[in-house]
């Protein structure tokens, strides 16, 4: 009996076929996988440009078969405003910088992106820490959480309160989407890969600025294996960074 093989997945074409040297467990490499997917399933990849932040986020420009451009830390937002500047109305920014780079040093970049309705997509890949310099606190870290800068855990009172900062978008009327999933479900992460289409579509139709924050894990800061670095974050972001779509171009407040 002759064997019939039926072929279930690809491999995107926008993604490079270069081993990832990201941590095992890390969610890095599955968002780089689902911006590969979106891109070529909207049939945009030759008309975007990406701009990365600094930290595991920089890897990124191995991996996609994009034309990319890496900032300076906390300046991403400021190097894809001044593109978005300079190229055609076809042309989609995609920036996609950790959760320490973009709330930390470039927070107020992008709240005043954000306010003048700057035509960009940004992807926020929130791991709770900062990982490639070791992972110490960022704006993200959970209250009790251990990091190099906060061995005894994160408390409030010296450290401040885990903060989601989408909230601090969505009032902003130049926002015209905003969204958040966990890259480490599979339920969420297929949820997901439709709000970076969905985000991108912002962009492609000129409908103003658009936000998606990834929650990941990193297991190795964590001191974990993936599959228990992915329980205790599970169970710890409930209702701190709670997932789901926020705003779109229908629901945005007229300008």
């Amino acid at each position: 009996m002759e064997l019939k093989l039926e072929q279930v997945a690809g491999f995107p074409k926008t993604l490079s076929e270069k081993p990832q040297h990201f941590c095992p467990g890390c969610t890095h490499g599955v968002n780089t996988r689902l911006l590969a997917e979106a891109l070529d399933e909207l049939n945009i990849t030759e008309d975007v440009i990406g701009v990365c932040g600094m930290g595991c986020s920089a890897l990124i420009t191995d991996y996609l078969e994009i034309d990319m451009v890496a900032a300076p830390p906390g300046l991403a937002i400021p190097v894809a405003e001044g593109l978005s500047h300079e190229v055609g109305d076809h042309t989609i920014i995609l920036v996609y910088v950790g959760e320490g780079d973009l709330y930390g040093r470039g927070l107020s970049a992008l709240i005043h992106a954000a306010i003048r309705g700057v035509p960009l997509t940004v992807v926020c890949a929130n791991n709770l820490n900062m990982g490639m310099s070791g992972g110490h606190l960022s704006p993200t870290t959970l209250l009790g959480q251990k990091t190099p800068t906060t061995p005894q855990g994160k408390f409030s009172h010296q450290y401040g309160i885990p903060t989601d900062f989408i909230r601090l978008l969505l009032d902003i009327p130049g926002v015209s989407f905003a969204a958040r999933f966990r890259g480490f479900t599979a339920g969420e992460i297929r949820k997901g890969k439709e709000y970076l289409k969905q985000s991108l579509n912002v962009q492609k139709f000129h409908r103003g600025f658009s936000f998606v924050e990834i929650l990941g894990i990193c297991p190795t800061n964590l001191g974990l294996s993936p599959p228990d670095a992915v329980k205790q974050i599970k169970s710890a972001v409930q209702g701190i960074y709670p997932s789901g779509l926020f705003k779109t171009p229908e629901t945005r407040i007229a300008l």
